[in-house]
């Protein structure tokens, strides 16, 4: 009761779904709708009372004769005296003969229609027969025999037309022997009804067969499909397999699909092949346990079943069927024992909470009760119709259900690991830009491995706080780092705008790449001094003391790429446009400069004159033996600057080159010249100093 409490409502609707499928099952296997009843005793029947349209299944007491072939003839007083009536289909060992031998079935019907067609459907039989219908040879099942030597076995579904004599009367003589196999006789009834009725049934089984055999091969097929593409999904394969296995097992019996495909396929061979089904999926099976439960049906038991069933399994192969289909019985034994244990692993996965663990027991629950079943029938303690097929179909009915589960989990746990991933690289784009990551030619930050570089042409910008020392001896660290986050919150979006990326931040400043170009840095580097009046205004207005930014900006050859070690990397740039870019930031701090370019930049802009500008001079690159020439852009100056500049710039440039012609006296004059128009130069305040520091004569 407590079990049953725990199965939630999509379990008892599962349930009930199987419940309808089986009914469906059922009815598409039985007759057209009319049940008609036909009452077989003594080897006699009377069918007068039948409607016209009836198919039915000829079971009940037929005259049995052992160890004789019976004359066909037409049924009559004068036949010999049967050693018996028992009842048909069934074997003969349950009724006290020995497995071996040969005997003859009679049974005579009355009442039919005279001159109307009627059908018969006769299965196969144990292990060879010949069907006779008013004397006349209707089916062959092989052929019979007195002796091994004699008979040639056979398996076959047959339905045959035939008509009754003009007293409307049927003599049904079957001859059966069984050299061959582990029983004699037959497991399947005989159907008789009007030849339309008798066809249409036949028509549905096939359907329904074919169905079976299609619905466990497209599912065998998609689980080892799911396999290919996900083999940590071992569950998958051994389900797949499993259903592949039963696929072609549908093949070998009830219809015999097999022997359409292959006409004269030797009995042997479909013997072997319809065994080997047997044993193969009993082996997937364990497989598939293990893997759906690995704590609660151990890696063990699966060798076990394996080295059982592959023992069996060669026997088959290579001895008689009949010394093979009798050691059947200690296999199905093994099999027993195996599906006890099946069942208290399943029993301690339900225990333990495993996932999918109720359903598989609901699903072998039909399979252990319609195999118990047919082992009852087949032994003949009861009668009826087999019934191991629904109960197969309904445990891979519950079986794809757990595997559909989970492959909707793992799906499912996909996605949302997808998300999160989505989610973390989008963080990790914080601190590794994800342009680092186009050059690199890797998708994700996880593609990322040490030593990967790329050498690229771009321009670089450095950007410094002025006097942020001084600044921050005035703040607490958690008041530093609030002024650092807002300063570049307002800077880095004009980056981004320009098609650039912040590479690196350094303290108070940051490095940015653009890949665009020179005329992309220029403007990023004007629009970022604009921005720093807004924000100076801001500050300005909230009580605070207003800062200035240093740019520089350099373009060239960048090697980009990854350093580090296995635990810790970082992406990092390398080459002599850093270097020069990190010296020229430290000439505009020296000079007071708003903006420092290179000669480089400035050959790369599509139009120089459109920016003010004006030449700085020559700064010598450690590790370089030419100097470069550093200009300032003052474009994004205040108006009032950037006018005064215009004025000086000429005299400032003449100063520049008397300084480096070394004639310091008229240098030192035109520098005095910029400082009476614009006295905060700064620039012209260093040059004075270097001359008056070299004290020249």
């Amino acid at each position: 009761m407590r079990f049953l409490k725990k199965i939630d409502a999509n379990s008892v609707f599962i349930v009930f779904i199987m419940a309808a499928c089986i009914l469906l099952a059922a009815a598409c296997a039985s007759n057209d709708g009319t049940k008609p009843s036909l009452t077989i005793k003594n080897g006699f029947a009377d069918a007068s009372n039948l409607p016209d349209k009836w198919y039915l299944a000829l079971d009940g007491d037929w005259e049995f004769y052992w160890n004789r072939f019976v004359a066909p003839g037409i049924h009559s007083n004068a036949a010999p005296l049967p050693d018996g009536h028992f009842y048909f289909p069934s074997n003969w060992k349950s009724i006290g003969y020995e497995v071996e031998g040969y005997c003859s079935y009679k049974l005579g019907i009355s009442g039919l229609k005279p001159g109307k067609l009627y059908g018969i459907k006769a299965s196969s039989f144990m292990s060879a027969a010949a069907v006779y219908v008013n004397g006349e040879l209707l089916a062959s099942h092989g052929a019979t025999g007195r002796s091994k030597a004699d008979e040639k076995p056979g398996w076959v579904s047959t339905v045959s037309a035939l008509k009754p004599d003009q007293e409307g009367k049927l003599d049904i003589i079957v001859h059966v022997s069984n050299f061959t196999d582990r029983n004699g006789g037959s497991f399947n009834s005989f159907f008789l009804g009007d030849y339309d009725s008798v066809l249409a049934a036949h028509n549905k089984s096939i359907g329904w067969e074919l169905f079976k055999l299609g619905a466990l091969a497209a599912m065998g097929l998609y689980y080892i499909s799911l396999f290919m593409f996900r083999k940590k999904e071992q569950a998958a394969f051994w389900f797949g397999m499993l259903c592949l296995t039963l696929a072609f097992r549908e093949a070998c019996y009830n219809e015999y699909f097999i022997l359409t495909l292959f006409p004269g396929m030797p009995f042997k061979l479909l013997f072997v092949l319809g065994y080997l089904t047997f044993t193969l999926a009993v082996f997937y099976f364990s497989g598939f346990l293990h893997r759906s439960f690995p704590n609660e049906f151990p890696g063990w038991a699966v060798y076990i079943v394996g080295a059982v069933s592959f023992i069996y399994s060669v026997i088959v192969i290579i001895s008689s069927t009949s010394f093979s289909s009798r050691l059947l019985f200690l296999y199905q034994i093994f099999v027993f024992i195996l599906g006890s244990g099946s069942a208290i692993s399943i029993a301690i996965a339900i225990f333990r909470k495993r996932s999918g663990a109720r359903l598989f027991a609901l699903g072998y629950f039909f399979l252990f009760a319609a195999s118990l079943y047919d082992i009852l029938l087949s032994i003949g303690i009861i009668r009826g119709v087999f019934s191991s097929q629904l109960g197969l179909l309904s445990m891979i009915f519950f079986l794809s259900l757990i595997m559909t589960r989970r492959f909707a989990a793992a799906f499912t746990v996909s996605e949302t690991v997808s998300s999160n991933l989505v989610k973390v690289n989008k963080a990790l784009e914080r601190f590794v830009p994800k342009q680092i990551l186009g050059f690199l030619n890797r998708k994700s930050i996880e593609e990322v491995e040490l030593g990967d570089s790329s050498s690229e042409n771009m321009a670089i910008m450095f950007v410094d706080i002025r006097s942020f020392t001084r600044m921050a001896e005035g703040m607490s660290p958690e008041e530093a780092f609030t002024f650092i986050n807002e300063y570049l919150a307002r800077i880095g979006p004009s980056v981004r705008a320009n098609g650039g990326f912040v590479d690196k931040y350094l303290g108070d400043g940051f490095m940015a790449l653009f890949p665009e170009g020179a005329e992309a840095a220029l403007k990023c580097a004007i629009d970022i001094q604009a921005r720093m009046k807004k924000y100076n205004i801001e500050r300005t207005e909230n009580g605070l003391a207003p800062f200035s930014v240093g740019i520089a900006l350099h373009s060239g050859q960048l090697m980009l790429g990854t350093i580090g070690e296995a635990q810790r990397m970082d992406s990092t740039v390398v080459s002599d446009t850093v270097n020069v870019a990190s010296r020229l930031e430290g000439v505009a701090k020296e000079y007071g400069l708003s903006i420092a370019a290179s000669e480089k930049v400035l050959a790369k802009l599509e139009d120089p004159t459109a920016y003010r500008m004006r030449f700085i001079g020559k700064v010598r690159v450690k590790g370089k033996v030419e100097p470069s020439s550093v200009f300032e852009i003052y474009e994004g100056d205040d108006e009032e600057v950037r006018v005064k500049k215009d004025l000086i710039r000429s005299s400032f440039e003449r100063g520049v080159d008397a300084y480096y012609e070394r004639k310091y006296g008229s240098a030192k004059s035109y520098f005095s010249q910029v400082l009476e128009v614009l006295p905060t130069d700064e620039a012209s305040y260093k040059y004075i100093h270097s001359i008056n520091k070299m004290n020249p004569v």
